[in-house]
């Protein structure tokens, strides 16, 4: 049996679907790293981990430490029977998470899930913990905590006789209250960085470089999350990267940013020099997308000098934009200058948001031809509804469902927005992008 602090669980993603798209539960993970350097012990349990030694089947993996989640085919909720798609919990089988909780005894439990409509996996483990551990405190955190606080509230208050917090300030002022409440059993750490070493297998590493976003996209929830754009100090993002990849081989890092290139000159610019003159050889991933409007021919040149190999942007629609973040005209020239540096269009990717409230679709395949010509392969980012932003209030309008009583609406993949979906329409479109990406070559 071994003795920890605390126990932090990355919940099981009940979805229609769901991939290693270099997703990790990045708050969990600063958060464990935080308490290690204050000297608590800790055991890190990630349910979606695909190299669990002892799955059933080992999930296919693809390039840059990519891939698929192993999963388990289970009933869809009632109220999606018109969703032509199957229905999965991704990640460790139930008998798996008892072996491994079985063998650790913890003074609390720290628990996070990202995407507002996963909650079912975070439910059953506050269920299962609260009545096989009555006495054990549970900390609830991260992204679905902050947008639905309501929604999981009103669950918590379903077990009165537990210790079930929602935690809701910055996890350094978390931990410092935790001191007061726990005495750490073990030795400070050297290091504060995300516990990503707490994985058997390290495929890649995310790099936070900045928390918030100065622009105001009606789609984005950033605003909510951190009210206030700041970006870390230059060094000690180098220094992270040169960690991660001397002590553990990382060679693949993906930036969680929501705005990477703002103060180009004075951040990840400076960034990509200090490798350079290091001869730092790794490789970079942009799963957030960037601002196109920003890659002028020196960053773009910077850009690929630095080692980035996999570009996504954020163009979201062709016709009838939701803001001004970008013209046309901009994001053509931004192509040119990645083009012109020796991207090719595999690495110059381009999301596409679609499932907008009275969508047209025939403006979407306009969209997706538009990218065509320009050597740009095309990402459906299908439109899920966040509490609080002005779409939001929009797709309530339109929504089949009632949005505002239950997060599971929102989920992107049964189009929440729409009234009415034509799934055949959907599946054409998303395999037109799916052969378009196929036939660019150069």
């Amino acid at each position: 049996m071994t003795e920890v602090d605390f126990l932090l669980i990355h919940p099981w993603i009940y979805d229609f679907s769901a991939h290693d798209f270099w997703l990790k539960p990045y708050g969990l993970l600063k958060l464990a790293g935080l308490l290690r350097k204050e000297g608590y012990t800790i055991f890190f349990l990630d349910l979606t981990d695909p190299f669990y030694p002892n799955l059933p089947k080992a999930p296919k993996r693809k390039n840059y430490g990519t891939g698929h989640f192993y999963k388990e085919a289970i009933p869809k909720p009632l109220f999606f029977r018109d969703v032509p798609r199957r229905y999965f919990r991704y990640g460790l089988p139930f008998p798996l998470f008892l072996k491994e909780i079985s063998r650790i005894r913890f003074k609390a439990v720290m628990l996070s899930i990202s995407m507002t409509y996963w909650y079912p996996g975070l439910f059953v483990l506050i269920d299962f913990i609260t009545k096989n551990y009555p006495e054990v405190p549970i900390f609830i955190g991260g992204i679905y905590a902050k947008l639905s606080r309501e929604h999981l509230l009103n669950f918590v208050k379903t077990y009165p006789s537990s210790w079930i917090e929602v935690v809701e300030e910055p996890l350094e002022e978390f931990v410092l209250r935790l001191k007061r409440k726990f005495e750490p059993s073990g030795r400070p750490h050297p290091h504060a960085y995300p516990a990503f070493d707490l994985y058997q297998e390290l495929p890649y590493v995310i790099l936070m470089t900045s928390e918030g976003c100065p622009f105001s996209c009606p789609y984005c929830a950033s605003k909510r999350l951190y009210p206030k754009f700041i970006q870390k100090d230059s060094k000690d993002v180098i220094e992270e990267i040169l960690f991660w990849h001397h002590f553990y081989g990382v060679e693949d890092f993906a930036f969680y940013d929501d705005a990477l290139l703002v103060n180009f000159d004075r951040h990840l610019g400076v960034i990509l020099e200090e490798l350079l003159k290091r001869n730092i050889k790794v490789r970079f991933h942009t799963p957030n997308a960037l601002h196109a409007r920003l890659i002028t021919k020196e960053v773009a040149k910077l850009l690929k000098k630095g080692g980035f190999v996999t570009i996504r942007l954020g163009l979201e629609r062709v016709e009838d934009p939701l803001d001004n973040k970008i013209t046309l005209e901009e994001f053509e020239e931004a192509i040119k200058n990645l083009k012109e540096v020796g991207f090719s269009s595999q690495e110059i990717g381009a999301y596409l948001l679609y499932g907008l409230p009275d969508e047209d679709f025939t403006k979407i395949e306009r969209a997706l031809e538009y990218l065509h010509k320009l050597g740009v392969s095309p990402y459906l980012a299908e439109f899920s509804p966040i509490p609080g932003t002005p779409l939001f209030e929009e797709a309530k309008k339109t929504s089949r469902y009632p949005l505002s009583e239950d997060p599971l609406f929102t989920n992107k993949s049964v189009f929440p927005a729409l009234k009415n979906p034509d799934w055949e329409e959907i599946q054409r479109i998303k395999n037109l992008a799916r052969s378009i990406r196929k036939t660019l070559t150069f």
